[in-house]
């Protein structure tokens, strides 16, 4: 097959912009809803105390004698007071 000004012309056209982008988008929507169900699920759970106020504190494991157990500050943590 021998060059020729049209030969460029008689190719099959790239799909259009929309086209290339479109997976992405895909992509982008599925992490988004995945995003938002994950959040609907971590409001299950037993939510953490604010510690470290008026007499708080957050200790790794149980409290230490004499102080009060309050309740879960964080993962593997407790919430005592002095």
């Amino acid at each position: 097959m021998s060059w020729s000004p049209f030969s460029a012309v008689t190719r099959d056209p790239s799909p259009p912009s929309a086209m290339k982008i479109l997976p992405f988008l895909l992509v982008l929507l599925l992490v988004a809803f995945q995003g938002a169900a994950g959040g609907s699920l971590a409001r299950l759970r037993r939510p953490y105390m604010q510690c470290g106020y008026r007499g708080t504190f957050c200790h790794k494991g149980k409290c230490p004698r004499g102080n009060y157990y309050l309740g879960p500050c964080r993962s593997g943590y407790s919430c005592c007071r002095w």
